[in-house]
């Protein structure tokens, strides 16, 4: 695949993830949420109830469980959404992403982990402005849940699912579009303390530090088993100090570091997420 096709699929997908490894890591129950107990399945039991019956099956039957255990998350989470009626306050979106995503971004917002910035959005400032009465320096201190909040009641609950998704990525710098279409392409991603993607044939990891400033890349073992190195190739090796990653041999780790203390822009990680799918590609390719 050429890699301006690489970097198109990439950077749509995967624009503004926010990644997280490291010092400081959190522990994984401060985003995610344990499953329930005994579960047999991939999402929690009410969820798969209505998700069953919405393809016409009994809400008991595991007739098309496997159907739904291979669906994109975003296209479960659309469904879910059904659920909570055509009013979906903001709540309910976020109970849907704890119960598809496992990421509980109420807890994300009590810790104000995510998007480090000094201003959201245009549209999302604009809103709570006007809606609100707030200054700008009151929105930006107000907890990342309750701008969501704010925002979705000022449109009258009436978001779809995207617009939802990108509100979230706006708020919270979760992109769940991102991380959904980033399954099974072996790159592994640490979001927030814990694995939003992981498997066994991983051979690259991007991660981040919580305020998403730092950005680090790094070989799997995986890897080392498939090539006979922990090295990268020399292309991306030459990509990444290019762009301003600093290299230690000691660790075997790339390191972004934005001068300016905000999270890091979109075009860096989302640049930096096609280079490292495009030399995967090109190893499995080698094989």
């Amino acid at each position: 695949m050429k890699t301006i096709t690489v970097k198109l699929i990439v950077g749509a997908l995967l624009t503004s993830m926010t990644l997280s490894i490291g010092t400081g890591m959190v522990h994984a129950d401060s985003i995610h949420s344990p499953h329930e107990q005994h579960q047999t399945t991939k999402y929690p039991k009410k969820v798969m109830e209505f998700l069953r019956m919405s393809l016409s099956v009994d809400k008991h039957s595991t007739e098309k469980d496997n159907q739904i255990e291979t669906m994109r998350k975003v296209n479960l989470m659309d469904k879910y959404l059904e659920s909570f009626g055509k009013k979906v306050k903001g709540n309910e979106v976020r109970k849907a992403v704890q119960a598809i995503f496992d990421i509980d971004l109420d807890n994300v917002s009590k810790h104000n982990y995510g998007n480090k910035l000094h201003s959201y959005d245009s549209a999302i400032m604009e809103t709570l402005r006007e809606a609100e009465n707030l200054t700008d320096s009151e929105i930006m201190k107000l907890p990342k849940a309750k701008v969501m909040d704010a925002y979705i009641t000022a449109h009258d609950y009436a978001l779809t699912g995207a617009e939802h998704r990108i509100v979230i990525n706006q708020i919270f710098g979760v992109n769940l579009d991102g991380i959904s279409g980033i399954e099974g392409l072996q790159l592994g991603i640490n979001s927030k303390g814990t694995w939003i993607s992981k498997t066994p044939t991983d051979m690259l990891v991007i991660s981040s530090s919580l305020d998403d400033v730092e950005l680090y890349v790094q070989t799997t073992d995986y890897w080392k088993q498939v090539t006979g190195t922990n090295k990268v190739p020399d292309s991306l090796h030459q990509y990444l100090l290019d762009n301003d990653y600093t290299y230690d041999e000691a660790t075997n780790k790339y390191t972004w570091v934005n001068p300016t203390g905000e999270s890091a822009p979109d075009s860096v990680k989302s640049e930096t997420i096609a280079n490292l799918i495009e030399t995967i590609m090109q190893v499995n390719d080698s094989l």
